[in-house]
């Protein structure tokens, strides 16, 4: 190419590096809030098989608030329970069933502990993104080189200039019909995420380092359709012998997923070269583990071997506009299933923000409430994966044959449900918690069944509010036939109406209202302030906005209230932040905290100013 050669040039608001788990949960987030965005994968294709196996109930609940669960939960194979194996008292040489346990606590969240290939996730994420029709993949494509102005660092000699997307990345197609003359071009983003990997190209150019190291702990991983007697070989297991540790996951199409040991079979050995494992060879060690059991196969589908390491970036991002998530920023083994689940669980969090700044809703600042809330999550992830190494190296143990206990000590973390973030501009410390003794501040919200009022059917609540960007703000209205609580809740609803005209662009829902009465469903709701149920000029009123506790008529469960801890009579008020994590707990009445939260958070729209209520 000439030296005096332009390059073609573009603009975006978000450039996404990295096709896999995470670069598609975040370019699914594009293209909710309609955001001009690119994703670029140096891979020909997507994942087909074998890697990450593990659906974690979080996970499934993302799934679900996008609507494309229910692929996923119809193939994948569940995990009830875990079946632990550990020497015989008579005969040490052989092993032995000592516990069956619950994979994780009941009614910890509606979804359960799944085992589903990284591909089929994969293929569902681009398949909901391509329905959406506003982002495409682009493969066979790489970076160079990046510039970020404003700053001293310049890679790749790429000049500066001002404007308002100050990160300037060259892309290059590397396609079999461009390998004579590769084809470069520049865009010019507002923001740049790096998803692509541990051996992530947007971290290397940074010059950000990971922080840890390998261990001399090697497991071979491989997905056969087993031939064996062993009995619980359709069940989780986690087996320590003599001979070493195996972990199990079954999986759909009579796969089973084994994680063998192998870099300790012997004290002083020699680690395994990963280009020398065969399943042959890992299937070696996993016979002598399983003793006095047979185990072969004819048909393994994937395999690969890993070496046991944690490593940490030090930061998520940088100067707010360029972004890491995944295993670019954290990696792990895979021993705790979880390296698919917290990429897609970092996308999550940093894509309804990204979107709403880019759209304007929302201030640039609270993009570093990113690294806040993630990085302790991967900090405590690696702490635990540690402790996980140990337990499946060190053999028999007090942990193995009491696994129940132990597992319940990380069951939540893992399941991705019990993840808390700490107040910030996004989590108010002003919240009272006592009016919802059971929500925890910071926390994502369970799901519990109500009643849609206008319909009569009962319906999971956060069914109701699909990922869209949207903040909501939850009405616990309380006993509504007392004229006195039917006040509040209409006074709320004239400031609620406000609150969305002061915030709320025409262009994206920024603040959506939801109103959840006890008592009698005997009245009209449209009796209600209209914010509760908003009118629309074509479409006429959303009757999909208020609900019953009075489940029990359809469904012999718990009210809401009674889940969350909310007084029936007083009620109180509920906002969650567009992942479903809880931001606030106040009382129906106190505006002024109200006013405060969304005035540090949220954009008021121009010319709209404040009025007492």
């Amino acid at each position: 190419m000439p030296a005096n050669h332009a390059l073609a040039e573009s603009s975006v608001d978000l450039l996404i590096v990295g096709a896999g788990p995470a670069g598609l949960m975040l370019a699914l987030w594009a293209s909710k809030f309609d955001m001009k965005t690119r994703i670029v994968d140096k891979k020909d294709t997507r994942v087909s098989t074998g890697h990450a196996d593990g659906l974690h109930s979080r996970t499934a609940e993302i799934l679900q608030s996008f609507g494309i669960a229910q692929d996923s939960i119809y193939r994948a194979y569940h995990v009830n329970e875990i079946c632990s194996w550990n020497p015989k008292s008579s005969n040490e040489k052989e092993i032995e069933r000592t516990q069956t346990v619950f994979a994780q606590p009941q009614n910890l969240s509606r979804f359960p502990l799944s085992g589903l290939n990284q591909g089929a996730i994969e293929r569902m994420l681009e398949d909901e993104i391509r329905s959406e029709g506003r982002v495409n993949i682009e493969r066979n494509t790489i970076p160079v080189a990046l510039h970020l102005e404003g700053t001293e660092e310049c890679y790749e000699n790429q000049e500066s200039s001002q404007g308002s997307y100050p990160v300037h990345v060259t892309l290059r197609n590397i396609g079999p019909k461009t390998l004579a003359t590769q084809i470069d071009q520049v865009v010019r983003a507002k923001y740049v995420v790096g998803c692509d990997g541990a051996h992530s190209w947007v971290r290397h150019i940074l010059n950000m380092t990971m922080e840890g190291q390998k261990t001399d702990t090697q497991f071979g991983v491989m997905d056969i359709i087993p031939l064996t007697n062993f009995p619980d070989i359709r069940k989780s297991c986690v087996i320590h012998s003599k001979n070493g540790s195996v972990m199990t996951m079954p999986r759909e199409d009579r796969l089973v997923r084994l994680y063998v040991q192998l870099g300790e079979m012997a004290k002083g050995s020699e680690m395994v070269n990963p280009a020398d494992v065969t399943p042959e060879l890992i299937l070696e060690h996993a016979q002598r583990i399983y003793h006095p059991y047979k185990l072969n196969f004819k048909i393994c589908d994937w395999h690969s071997v890993y070496t046991v390491g944690q490593r940490l970036a030090p930061r998520f991002d940088y100067k707010n506009r360029i972004f890491l998530a995944g295993d670019a920023v954290h990696t792990h083994s895979p021993t705790l299933g979880q390296g698919m689940n917290v990429s897609m669980q970092d996308a999550f969090n940093l894509g309804w923000k990204l979107g709403s700044v880019i759209t304007g809703a929302m201030k640039p600042e609270i993009l570093g409430t990113y690294n806040e809330e993630r990085r302790p999550v991967a900090m405590t992830l690696i702490e635990l994966d540690k402790e996980m190494t140990e337990f499946y190296c060190k053999g028999p143990s007090k942990q193995s044959r009491d696994y129940q206990t132990f597992r319940d000590s990380f069951a939540g973390f893992v399941s991705g449900v019990s993840v808390c973030y700490c107040p910030s501009v996004l989590v108010a410390n002003t919240s009272d918690q006592s009016l919802a003794g059971n929500i925890k501040l910071g926390q994502r919200l369970p799901s519990h069944k109500v009643v849609c009022s206008a319909e009569a059917n009962p319906v999971h609540l956060l069914d109701m509010m699909p990922s869209n960007g949207a903040w909501r703000i939850l009405t616990f209205a309380g006993d509504i036939g007392s004229p006195s609580q039917l006040e509040r809740v209409q006074q709320l609803g004239a400031y609620l109406e406000l609150l969305k005209t002061q915030y709320s662009s025409p262009e994206h829902a920024t603040m959506e209202i939801f109103l959840v009465y006890s008592g009698s469903r005997d009245f009209n709701i449209l009796d209600l302030h209209a914010v509760y149920h908003p009118w629309d000029d074509t479409l006429g009123w959303d009757y999909w906005k208020v609900f019953s506790d009075d489940v029990w008529d359809f469904e012999p469960c718990q009210s809401p209230y009674e889940k969350y801890g909310v007084d029936k009579q007083l009620g109180c008020i509920i906002i969650l932040r567009p992942d479903q994590h809880v931001s606030y707990i106040g009382a129906l009445d106190n505006f002024n905290n109200l006013s405060r939260f969304f005035n540090g958070v949220l954009i008021r729209r121009p010319g709209i100013g404040e009025r007492a209520i």
